[in-house]
């Protein structure tokens, strides 16, 4: 998907972040050609905002790296600093998940995840132990709103079985849940929140012990 300036073309309260975005594009160009807005429908979120500080935080997506960037610009458009992100996402995920999953079997299949601005999806995969020609998926999600919007930000974990190599949600024959429901005070489609990247990793830690507490059970 690609993004020309006249879909940036905002009126009314866009027009400062609109000018925000192009001021820092030839900073982002830099880090990567391709670099282009993260939104993942033009219209539907500005294209940049005013952080906390005071600051002009702008969220970048590089579909050939296959990881954004964000750049931060003073009131009158000056950069100031930049961050990767989306990357990081993915590194954390599969540390964590190997530190705590990888002991149960499961191992991280990134040809099935998805690093990028349409969503965040890191699937972990083991065969099953008990039925034959199927496997089991933890599918760790993290809301779009990681790159649209300021945090907090948020995450869930699915628990999927059937057969082949890829979850299929909705397929006869399997199994699918959400983490949330399974725990004793269960909320059915609860989401974890994080602030910042220290938080990301503690509600990782936090997501994968309750799967091996509460979910591989319901998969065998």
């Amino acid at each position: 998907m690609s993004f020309n300036d006249k879909q940036l073309d905002d009126n009314g309260d866009w027009v400062d972040a609109t000018a925000a975005y192009r001021a820092g594009l030839p900073a982002a160009r830099q880090w990567q050609p391709d670099a282009r807005t993260a939104l993942v429908e033009p219209g539907e979120y500005p294209p940049a905002h005013l952080n906390v500080a005071g600051e002009w935080e702008i969220q970048y997506w590089s579909p050939g790296a296959r990881k954004g960037l964000n750049l931060y610009l003073s009131k009158d458009y000056q950069v100031l600093r930049q961050q990767e992100w989306g990357a990081f996402y993915q590194e954390k995920a599969v540390e964590v998940g190997r530190e705590i999953l990888g002991p149960h079997g499961f191992e991280y299949v990134p040809e099935i995840s998805r690093p990028g601005p349409a969503s965040l999806s890191f699937v972990f995969r083991r065969p099953s132990p008990t039925y034959s020609g199927q496997h089991d998926f933890v599918d760790l999600q993290i809301s779009n709103s990681v790159m649209l919007t300021p945090p907090p930000r948020r995450l869930n974990i699915n628990l999927i079985r059937n057969e082949g190599d890829r979850p299929m949600f909705g397929q006869g024959g399997g199994y699918e849940t959400r983490l949330s429901a399974l725990l004793p005070d269960k909320k059915i489609d609860y989401w974890w929140p994080f602030k910042d990247e220290a938080e990301y990793e503690e509600r990782l830690r936090e997501t994968f012990d309750l799967v091996v507490k509460y979910g591989l059970a319901v998969l065998m």
